[in-house]
C-alpha cells in the first residue's frame, strides 16, 4: 500500500508538471470559507515569526469519504455514497503572491477493484497579508477515468470563491461556486421475443450545472507553542448554510429504438431535470489543524442535513485526515 500510494504521488507531480507546461459530493476541506492553505500559512506565520508569506511546495495525504469537490459543500453535501474510504494523495506549490497549483488523485475499491478512479489539477490564487478580509478563488478540473462508475465524480469543472471577513470575533463568511459535468448509467435487459433472445442495452449521460451559494459563520482559535517552540494549533468550528440551483440534461443511446420512441411521445422519459434556487440544506463544520515543523495533521468532519422534503436520509456525514509535508 505504501509503495502504490508513493508511487501514484510521483505521478500525480508528473501530471502537475505536464499541466503546468502546456496550458499552465451526486450533485468538507473548504466548508467555511478558509480552506487548508489558507490556516497552514497563518501557522507557518505564527511557527516562523514572519508577518509576509512564503513560497513552498507540499505534499498531502488523505484518507475520507468526501467523493465531489474539494471545497464545495453545497456539492459535498449532495453525494450518495458514504461508506468508502478514499485515499487522496497532492502535490502542490504555494507562491508568496498567492498563486498556488495543486495535483491530486482518489483511490478507491472501484468497480475494476482498488486504483485511481480520478485526477485533478486546481489553479488557485489567495489574498495574502490582509488583515480585514480573506479572498480566494480556485478553478479544479477532474480527470475521471470511468464516467460509467457510481464512486466516480459527476463534476468535471468546478470554480469556487470565497470571502470571509476576519476582524470580528464571529466571522461571517459567503462563497459561490459554479460546476458543471456528466455521469453515466448503463442499463442491460436480456429477453426471449418470438423465441429469439434478445439484448436491449439503454446508456444515459447526464449532464449537469450547479450553482451553489453558501454563508458561513465562524471562529478560529489558534494556539502556538502547544507542546514546544516548533508547534502550533488552530480549530475553526463553523455553522453552514448551503442554497444553490442545479439543471439536468438527460440523453439516451438505445438498440431498443421502438420502445423508446413509443416511451417518449407519451412523454415517459425525461430529457430535463431542474431544481430552483433555494435552500437545501444546514451544516456545522469542524476543521482542526495541527503543525510542527513542517509536519501538519488536519482531521476535518462535517455534519450535513437537508431541508427540502425528501424519501431518502437527511442527515450526511463527510470528513477527511490528511497529512502534509512542506517543503
Amino acid at each position: 500500500m505504501i509503495y502504490m500510494l508513493r508511487t501514484l504521488l510521483f505521478l500525480t507531480l508528473g501530471l502537475l508538471f505536464f499541466y503546468k507546461n502546456h496550458a499552465q459530493t451526486k450533485a468538507g476541506e473548504n466548508l467555511s470559507g478558509k480552506d487548508s492553505l489558507e490556516m497552514l500559512n497563518q501557522l507557518r506565520s505564527l511557527l516562523d515569526s514572519l508577518d509576509q508569506p512564503t513560497s513552498y511546495l507540499f505534499a498531502n495525504i488523505g484518507i475520507g469519504n468526501r467523493l465531489f469537490s474539494i471545497k464545495n459543500a453545497a456539492l459535498n453535501a449532495k453525494q450518495n455514497t458514504t461508506n468508502l474510504v478514499i485515499y487522496s494523495p497532492s502535490l502542490g506549490y504555494f507562491h508568496k503572491s498567492g498563486l498556488g497549483l495543486t495535483a491530486g488523485a482518489s483511490l478507491l475499491n472501484d468497480v475494476d477493484g482498488f486504483g485511481a478512479n480520478q485526477f485533478s489539477l486546481s489553479p488557485s490564487f489567495d489574498l495574502t497579508g490582509n488583515k480585514n478580509i480573506a479572498f480566494s478563488i480556485s478553478y479544479t478540473h477532474y480527470l475521471v477515468k470511468n464516467k460509467f462508475s457510481p464512486y466516480a465524480s459527476p463534476v468535471q469543472n468546478d470554480f469556487y470563491s470565497s470571502l470571509r471577513y476576519k476582524k470580528p470575533w464571529l466571522q461571517p463568511g459567503i462563497a459561490v461556486g459554479y460546476s458543471t459535468g456528466e455521469y453515466k448509467e448503463a442499463r442491460l435487459k436480456d429477453t426471449v421475443i418470438a423465441g429469439v433472445r434478445r439484448r436491449f442495452y439503454d446508456s444515459v449521460t447526464y449532464q449537469l450545472k450547479a450553482l451553489s451559494l453558501i454563508l458561513s459563520v465562524g471562529h478560529q482559535f489558534t494556539f502556538y507553542t502547544v507542546f514546544n517552540k516548533l508547534d502550533g494549533l488552530s480549530f475553526t468550528p463553523s455553522l453552514i448554510a448551503n442554497a444553490g440551483s442545479g439543471k439536468t440534461t438527460i440523453s439516451h443511446k438505445t438498440n431498443a429504438i421502438a420502445l423508446f420512441n413509443f416511451l417518449n411521445k407519451r412523454g415517459r422519459i425525461p430529457k430535463l431535470q431542474t431544481d430552483k434556487f433555494g435552500m437545501q440544506s444546514m451544516g456545522l463544520n469542524l476543521d482542526l489543524a495541527y503543525t510542527v515543523g513542517n509536519l501538519t495533521f488536519q482531521p476535518q468532519w462535517y455534519l450535513d442535513y437537508y431541508l427540502p422534503a425528501t424519501d431518502l436520509q437527511r442527515w450526511l456525514q463527510v470528513f477527511t485526515f490528511n497529512i502534509g509535508y512542506t517543503f
